[in-house]
């Protein structure tokens, strides 16, 4: 006659990871990383112009070239439009030769503001599409004529 001997106990193939703890420490690491993610950004305070008027896209065709030089003056394809009331000279001369797509040729040290009072003359006297000009530069710094 044989006998089985046959032992049953709580500890017996479990062999399965409870994950629930995890998640849960997870979740709650996530969570604190979330809230205090926004508060280590620094940024810089700057002081931006404004200006009127909608975004503009890149020029094409025939384009009328726009000139400011390192004194401000302001040229409309070689003819003067001053450097100041920009307003009254620039805006009525783009209008009146009906232009739509320009091309901006700003010297780097032109003021951000200045080159900004340009742009929203352009744009508020119906210039619809901006191309703006740079210097290329070579592979080893240095500007390329």
């Amino acid at each position: 006659m044989a006998f089985r001997f046959h032992q049953e106990d709580d500890y017996g193939d479990m062999a399965d990871i409870n994950v629930t703890p995890l998640v849960d420490v997870m979740l709650v690491l996530l969570i604190i990383f979330m809230v205090t993610a926004p508060l280590l950004t620094q940024g810089l305070t700057v002081a931006l112009p404004t200006a009127e008027g909608k975004s503009f896209e890149l020029a094409s065709n025939n384009p009328a070239k726009i000139q400011v030089t390192s004194t401000g003056a302001v040229y409309l394809d070689g003819t003067p439009a001053g450097s100041t009331n920009l307003e009254a000279t620039l805006g009525p001369m783009l209008r009146s030769r009906r232009v739509k797509r320009a091309l901006l040729e700003a010297d780097k040290s032109v003021p951000y503001g200045r080159v900004v009072a340009v742009l929203d003359v352009m744009n508020r006297a119906g210039v619809e599409q901006l191309g703006m000009v740079t210097q290329p530069q070579e592979h080893d710094g240095r500007p390329r004529r």
